[in-house]
């Protein structure tokens, strides 16, 4: 009986100590992501850039430079609508995609889209000074995750 007492308690802990993901959050739960970030991808920088939070919206730009030119670029927005945090991404300046929040923690915010082709999943989260942000779903019918390292940096 013991044993059963102590492995229950052990449980209770650690469920205790653990993040319970939540399904809401507010773009306040984002204001560590203003400013400027950059990171590397082989001989790729990748920058994104982010205002601070203002009228319901944080307005983000990203690109990717290789060999001195500009490979991509996105504009981004972070928006509050009808009580949902919403990720608006704009690839190469194309057409708005939705991808709501689906779950999130103090450090780390996950939007889905299920419908989109590729990514499905978008997912920010803060680890220490550093930003990891990643893009995940079914791309030609394999499943694939890309993760991109970034660092705050002066925006200059």
């Amino acid at each position: 009986m013991f044993k059963y007492q102590v492995l229950l308690l052990l449980v209770m802990l650690a469920a205790g100590s653990s993040v319970n993901p939540q399904t809401t959050a507010t773009l306040n739960d984002l204001s560590w992501l203003s400013g400027c970030w950059q990171g590397r991808q082989g001989t790729a920088v990748i920058e994104e850039i982010w205002t601070k939070p203002g009228g319901k919206s944080m307005i983000g730009l990203g690109r990717t430079v290789k060999d001195d030119r500009t490979v991509s670029f996105e504009f981004m927005q972070f928006r509050e609508e009808n009580g949902t945090l919403l990720f608006l991404p704009q690839p190469q300046g194309g057409p708005q995609v939705r991808f709501p929040l689906k779950e999130s923690t103090p450090a780390r915010l996950t939007f889905e889209n299920l419908t989109h082709d590729f990514p499905q999943r978008v997912t920010y989260e803060r680890k220490n000074n550093l930003l990891l942000a990643s893009i995940e779903g079914s791309e030609k019918g394999k499943f694939s995750r890309h993760e991109f390292q970034m660092k705050k940096v002066p925006c200059n």
